[in-house]
């Protein structure tokens, strides 16, 4: 099973064009040192940035920066990310392997992608998500659960409130928190949060097809006889039986008496005719076209799904090739001349290329987002062809019409017009006028009673969809149930242990029974209790988010990434004795876990006996030398 997974592996800072930040993280615990106001929380805003958070606060001295770069291990593959330094949603440009790679590129290998999904193209979120082995949002709905809003429960800065359990925004919702918090702890992906926002949608749609059966069955004649589409196509036959009828009685009556047709006459009779013949071109024109895109639309069809086989077909070869490993050639293919062995295992016997793992991967992630993109397109295309179809559908039904009121007018001026010698033909042309009115009104009777046929059809198919998906968010509640109790028992059972582990100085850490993590309220509660001092406060918030990373480095059903950062383990006052004690209450979670993560968090108060490089990123910095700076080695 492949967990979800992303890390930070080198991390740089640019300004004008040179580095001013340039380091090299590692898996475990990374921690950033220094004095108060040497720019350690403005390296942690800048890798909330990096990855994905929406962020524009900043202070002057990052102000003037102009780049963050960044190389991210996923468990797809090595990314490499470069984003200018502005506003919250400038995109971020992605290329696919690693950094040192990256650097060597021309500008057209870098591809940008927006932080926020969008109709037309891929958005940084769903690449990320993809690679990290995390669940993408399929329904536009749902592209709110962002890179951003899972980042607000992976970074804790001093910027929110110590008793919220997300990084605080002005703009937020309880149902985001609620999807991304249950996402996180492996329930269900996005589903039970789509169908709630199916529902809404269903239901909406519900209300407005009533309102319009409504309002349509109100224009309905009194005659219950003319309420079903049926019907009415028989009165309007019986009325073209008799439509004909009389007009070859009038025929008759032409042939048998002529009084010399004039020839205007003739040529008008000519003129309508063509016109006709127009019409009737214009309306096999329309036919040919809908017969175009329907074949279009099978072929269409038939190519997505094509590449949705491939798509699911990709991450198996890749599974494989791993699994096969790399074929050794001992004579070459092309000569069979024997080969050396004394080719380095990292490069190709056969040319001599380096190859690497990573870049393998990333490969075959570039190869998945490739057949990903062409998915989305030939949908959009699709999607394209057939609201065509239905456009020309409708104007086929007008061109009819006008070739139908032709008829009638050609009819009744060229065929049946010719002499008006006695009230017999008169009182036929009095009758068909008559009958051409008559068929009109049924005709657009005729269309509003098929309209509502439509919409109860519709309005049927809706509430079998709201039952359906109704049934479905049971059958969701149930098992995710389960899910949550299994993922927040273990986080609450990591949670108590952190605050057992904390120096004696809140009483009810000791004692602590039950640590409730609560996604929807942002809260977390100790016995029910959520008020302690603001130092312990902040111990609670920690050992929450940490207790939440633990887990998912125990459980592998956890879509957490595996990923914490954290810029406000002494906030608040924190005594410097305390903050040392969570220091190693951090560390010693991080070598009991199960699975690789990483922990990266900024101190002031450094406990000295983590001056190691197993942990310590960078030099202790001090005011007179500040975490950003001209890097001239």
């Amino acid at each position: 099973m492949t967990l979800a997974q992303f890390h930070l592996r080198r991390f740089r800072v640019l300004q004008g064009g040179a580095p001013v930040y340039d380091q090299t993280f590692h898996l475990g615990v990374n921690v950033i040192r220094g004095e108060n106001g040497s720019g350690k929380s403005t390296i942690a805003d800048f890798i909330f940035y990096a990855l994905g958070g929406e962020f524009d606060n900043w202070k002057t001295v990052a102000a003037n920066c102009d780049q963050v770069q960044a190389e991210i291990v996923t468990a797809g593959g090595v990314i490499t990310t470069r984003r200018a330094i502005d506003k919250a949603q400038t995109p971020i440009e992605v290329f696919f392997g690693p950094f040192e790679e990256a650097a060597k590129q021309g500008l057209d290998v870098w591809q940008p992608y927006p932080i926020r999904r969008q109709t037309n193209s891929e958005s940084f979120s769903q690449i990320v998500f993809r690679a990290a082995g995390i669940p993408e949002a399929q329904s536009q709905g749902a592209s709110n659960i962002t890179m951003h809003q899972i980042l607000r429960l992976l970074y804790s800065d001093q910027r929110t409130p110590a008793s919220f359990l997300f990084r605080y925004e002005s703009f937020d919702t309880r149902e985001i928190r609620e999807a991304v918090g249950d996402l996180l702890c492996g329930i269900s992906g996005y589903e039970a949060y789509e169908i709630e926002l199916k529902l809404r949608e269903l239901n909406k749609q519900f209300d407005g097809f009533a309102q319009q059966l409504d309002s349509l069955l109100k224009s309905l004649p009194h005659d219950e006889t003319l309420a079903r589409v049926e019907t009415v196509t028989g009165r309007i036959g019986a009325l073209e039986q008799e439509y004909e009828r009389l007009t070859g009685e009038i025929n008759n009556v032409d042939e048998l008496v002529d009084d010399g047709q004039v020839r205007e006459f003739l040529d008008r009779r000519k003129q309508a005719a063509s016109a006709i013949k127009r019409q009737s071109a214009k309306i096999s024109e329309a036919e040919q076209a809908i017969q175009t895109n329907e074949l279009e639309i099978a072929d269409l069809t038939s190519f997505v799904a094509h590449l949705e086989e491939l798509s699911d077909k990709l991450p198996k070869a890749q599974t494989s090739s791993e699994i096969v490993g790399k074929i050794e050639f001992t004579h070459c293919p092309a000569c069979l001349a024997p080969l050396s062995s004394d080719i380095d295992p990292d490069h190709c016997i056969l040319c001599g290329t380096e190859t690497h793992p990573e870049h393998e991967r990333s490969r075959y992630l570039q190869i998945k987002m490739d057949i990903d993109i062409q998915i989305r397109e030939s949908k959009q295309l699709l999607d394209e062809k057939e609201q065509s179809s239905n456009y020309i559908s409708r104007e086929l039904r007008g061109l009819r019409q006008t070739y139908q009121d032709q008829l009638s007018e050609f009819a009744v001026r060229f065929e049946l017009s010719t002499s008006p010698r006695d009230s017999f033909v008169a009182e036929r042309y009095q009758r068909l006028g008559q009958i051409d009115r008559e068929i009109r009104e049924l005709a657009r009777l005729r269309e509003r009673v098929a309209e509502i046929q439509k919409l109860s059809e519709e309005k049927a198919k809706v509430q079998e969809q709201i039952s359906k998906l109704k049934d479905r968010q049971k059958a969701l509640e149930t098992a995710s149930s389960i899910r949550r109790g299994k993922a927040l028992t273990l986080v609450s059972e990591k949670a108590k242990q952190f605050l057992k582990e904390d120096l004696d100085r809140q009483v009810e850490f000791k004692n602590a029974r039950s640590v409730e993590v609560n996604f929807r309220d942002n809260s977390i509660l100790v016995d029910g209790e959520l008020n302690f001092a603001e130092s312990s406060n902040v111990i609670v918030k920690n050992s929450a988010i940490l207790a939440l990373l633990s887990a998912a480095t125990m459980d592998a059903d956890f879509y957490h990434p595996r990923f914490l950062l954290m810029d406000n383990i002494e906030d608040k006052g924190m005594e410097q004795k305390r903050s040392h004690n969570f220091q190693d209450i951090i560390v010693n979670a991080s070598k009991s876990a199960k699975y690789d993560h990483q922990i990266i968090f900024t101190t002031s108060m450094f406990n000295p006996e983590l001056e190691d490089e197993e942990y310590v990123i960078g030099p202790y910095y001090t005011h007179d030398m500040r975490t950003l700076r001209k890097i001239t080695d």
